[in-house]
């Protein structure tokens, strides 16, 4: 390979590089995971306790039983909707789950449920999680507790 062959790949590469990382930024609203916690994520609430998990992806469907958020690799999470069911839009707490109807489809929203087995939504969010790296860790903020 000659020297200016060389050049152009290393462009290239530094293109698709960049190009990756614009595309990762972008693509912020859309995060998708889990979070098993082995604290209780919020002191003051006694229905919360260990071994919640926290599901954050875009909203598949809606109804007044379930709430089924689609992830990227095709896997579905369906978690049951009860009376004691938190629903938080924005900083406050709302009656009812038909606001997040008008969720844009790319938008993550944050279900924290009572486990794994027959997840029943226990508070549900309008937003994802605040997701940051500190050294080589990460941390997952829920968002705060509606009033």
């Amino acid at each position: 390979m000659n020297n200016r062959s060389s050049i152009h790949f290393r462009i290239i590469g530094v293109a698709i590089l960049t190009l990756s990382a614009v595309v990762s930024a972008a693509d912020k609203e859309n995060t998708q995971g889990q979070y098993h916690f082995v604290y209780s994520p919020f002191a003051d609430t006694s229905a919360l306790s260990t071994g919640n998990l926290a599901t954050y992806s875009p909203i598949k469907t809606i109804d007044g039983k379930t709430i089924k958020l689609r992830s990227n690799d095709g896997v579905v999470y369906i978690f049951t909707l009860t009376a004691d069911t938190i629903y938080c839009q924005g900083g406050a707490k709302v009656s009812d789950w038909s606001y997040l109807k008008s969720v844009q489809k790319r938008t993550s929203v944050t279900v924290l449920s009572s486990g794994a087995l027959n997840p029943a939504a226990l508070v549900i969010w309008d937003t994802g999680p605040t997701i940051s790296t500190a050294n080589n860790q990460f941390d997952i903020a829920l968002p705060p507790m509606c009033k």
